[in-house]
């Protein structure tokens, strides 16, 4: 029974983090006529990547639930930086608005950032188990700066 409740836990945490990728598949003719920065992976790469950095996300959180290190703040740091992550998809691609979706990929970051700090002392494994969706969200970040000065 614990073995299917934590496969729930980390598919959930799974399908939370991947509702604005859901909600926003690709962006259609809008992102296909934007000029892209050097670099910009393919959209069938970017599915690829996010599900994976999904999984160590969920994969993180679920640890430090089993762990029972999990507390309020560390919920709400995670909280935090999942609304910042979903908030992209609807700058970005909802209302093309990229400049404020440049910007968000700072607080995603930064978030992101604070995730790991903030986790370290609890559990390493966990913490490290985040760099990738970090590393990731600063090349997001570089890719989302490229997008606003070719494109306005």
């Amino acid at each position: 029974m614990r073995l299917v409740h934590n496969i729930l836990l980390f598919l959930a945490g799974v399908v939370l983090y991947s509702l604005g990728g859901l909600a926003f598949p690709d962006g259609g003719a809008w992102y296909d006529s934007l000029a892209k920065p050097g670099g910009t992976p393919p959209i069938y790469l970017f599915r690829i990547i996010w599900l994976i950095l999904y999984a160590l996300i969920a994969w993180s959180l679920l640890i430090l639930i089993q762990t029972r290190q999990i507390d309020r703040e560390l919920l709400l740091l995670y909280g935090i930086n999942w609304f910042f992550h979903q908030l992209f998809f609807v700058l970005f691609i909802g209302y093309q608005l990229l400049v404020l979706a440049a910007l968000d990929t700072i607080l995603v970051m930064y978030s992101t950032w604070v995730i790991i700090r903030a986790i370290r002392p609890h559990h390493k494994i966990a913490s490290s188990l985040l760099i990738p969706y970090f590393m990731w969200s600063v090349f997001a970040m570089c890719l989302a700066i490229g997008f606003c000065v070719l494109n306005l």
